[in-house]
Formats: C-alpha cells, sequence, structure tokens
C-alpha cells in the first residue's frame, strides 16, 4: 500500500465517513428484551422478600439477554448516564416541526430522479438561479476547506412556503443547506450540530438575518467541520 492510499484509508477512519446508523428499530427491539427480562426475572422473586421493587430490580437482577454479565446495577448506571447526557445535549426542541420537515425534504430529494435543479460548482451560477423563483436572494458560499464541494441548488417547500436549498457533498455524502430569512431575526451564532430520531445529522444557525439548516447522512462530525468551513468561506 503506497503513501496515498494509506493517508486516505487514515481520513476515511477518523472523519467519520465510514459511520453506519444503526437501523431504527433496534431500540425498540432492545427495550421490549429488556422488559421482557425484568418481567420474567420479577416473577422469579420470593414472595416473602422486603425489598421494594425497584431496589430489586436496580441493584440484584440478573439480565441473560447480556450473557449474564449485564447487571441491574450495571443498566442504573447506564440509564443515569443517558439521562445526564440527553439534559447536557444540544436540544432543538422549539425547531422539532421544521427540523422533521427538513429531514423528509432531504430523504425524499434522495429518493428522486433530480434532487438537483441547477448543477454547478460555480456560485456565481447557482446563486442567480434562485433570482425571480423566490422573494428573497439566498447566500451561496465555497466552503473553505478540503473534502467539501458545492455541487448545486434547487427549491423545495418547507414551513408553508417555497425555500432554496444549496447542495454541497463530501466524499458520496450530500449535504443540503435550506436558507430563509428569519424572522424575527435572531442573532447570529455557531452552528448547534444534533441528530435525527433516523439518524441524519442536523445543524442549525443564523447569520446575516438568515436562518441555515444543514441536514446530511454523513456523520454528526463531518457535518460539525462542514458548517466550521462554510464559516470560514463566508464573505466578511
Amino acid at each position: 500500500m503506497d503513501k496515498n492510499e494509506t493517508a486516505s484509508l487514515d481520513t476515511r477512519l477518523t472523519d467519520g465517513s465510514l459511520y453506519q446508523h444503526a437501523p431504527v428499530h433496534l431500540r425498540a427491539q432492545v427495550l421490549s428484551r429488556v422488559r421482557e427480562e425484568a418481567a420474567r426475572e420479577e416473577r422469579h422473586q420470593p414472595q416473602k422478600s422486603q425489598q421494594p421493587r425497584s431496589w430489586r430490580l436496580a441493584f440484584s437482577t440478573p439480565w441473560p439477554f447480556f450473557g449474564g454479565a449485564f447487571t441491574g446495577a450495571t443498566l442504573s448506571a447506564v440509564v443515569l448516564g443517558a439521562m445526564l447526557w440527553f439534559q447536557s445535549a444540544p436540544r432543538l426542541n422549539n425547531d422539532a416541526p421544521i427540523a422533521q420537515e427538513i429531514v423528509s425534504s432531504h430523504v425524499r430529494a434522495l429518493m428522486s430522479d433530480r434532487p438537483i435543479d441547477v448543477l454547478s460548482s460555480d456560485k456565481h451560477t447557482v446563486k442567480p438561479w434562485f433570482n425571480g423563483r423566490i422573494d428573497y436572494a439566498p447566500p451561496v458560499i465555497d466552503p473553505a476547506g478540503p473534502g467539501f464541494a458545492l455541487v448545486g441548488g434547487r427549491l423545495d417547500y418547507v414551513g408553508h412556503r417555497p425555500v432554496a436549498v444549496v447542495v454541497y457533498r463530501y466524499l458520496k455524502h450530500p449535504i443540503d443547506v435550506y436558507v430563509f430569512p428569519e424572522k424575527p431575526s435572531r442573532e447570529d451564532g455557531k452552528a448547534i450540530v444534533t441528530q435525527s430520531d433516523d439518524g441524519y445529522a442536523l445543524a442549525r444557525w443564523n447569520r446575516d438575518g438568515m436562518t441555515f439548516w444543514a441536514v446530511t447522512d454523513a456523520s454528526s462530525s463531518v457535518l460539525r467541520q462542514f458548517t466550521q468551513a462554510l464559516d470560514a468561506g463566508t464573505p466578511r
């Protein structure tokens, strides 16, 4: 293997592009199996035990689903860690409906025979294409970073209005950036990166009176690098 191949492999091992999302149904299957095991162990508990039910489940129950090595106490620690993570993780609760619309729009585009209306890597071609098609001028930015490329744009319908979508690419992963005016205008800020329930990475930020939403099937770390590349490429 030559140096170029080694460098390419190192890059892909660290940039998250090889990340595979778990199936959406996996969480439901795991929770169902855990409940079944909890109910089975509860039935086998001695009736004379004076321990409260919650303590028996949390600290004394073996879990054969995990080969007998995963105890109730371990499960409690995992649940507590998950609760703490969710409390500290970035939240987009107020934007949940629009976030779901954007993910659905992105998926429809992936399934479409024509996911791009104007195909060009030149922002001076993509930006004028929106003139007359929507009632605002979306910024089209060349990302200042290797690996990310502008590939075109399209129109979509989100939040009861037509919106501009600027399309980028990282390796084989499309990255859709939805741009529309923010009313009332929010303060500019760094992108908040999160993940949808079905595994797509999402980012949201505001700049110069515009709201930006980015969505991709690449990893969250890749999307975070992309938003930084866009910020570096924004004219000052």
